[in-house]
């Protein structure tokens, strides 16, 4: 498993953005917070695959325990 997962995406859409606002204002802003920026979106991508991979998580306890109860009945 990847030690950043979510890296390629987060670089592909800094790119986009990069992209969009042109390269005067991209040499304006300079590299760092393009930098920082990628290392955010990279966080909210794992913070929102985590919290979806607790929910599906918690979803299947539920149905075990209800398989569980209709067996025991």
């Amino acid at each position: 498993m990847q030690d950043r997962p979510h890296k390629k995406h987060a670089e592909k859409i800094i790119e986009q953005f990069r992209s969009e606002i042109g390269d005067d204002l991209c040499k304006k802003i300079g590299d760092y917070p393009f930098g920082s920026l990628s290392v955010l979106i990279e966080s909210a991508l794992n913070t929102a695959v985590m919290e979806s991979m607790n929910d599906t998580v918690s979803d299947l306890e539920n149905v075990l325990k209800r398989v569980k109860k209709r067996a025991r009945a």
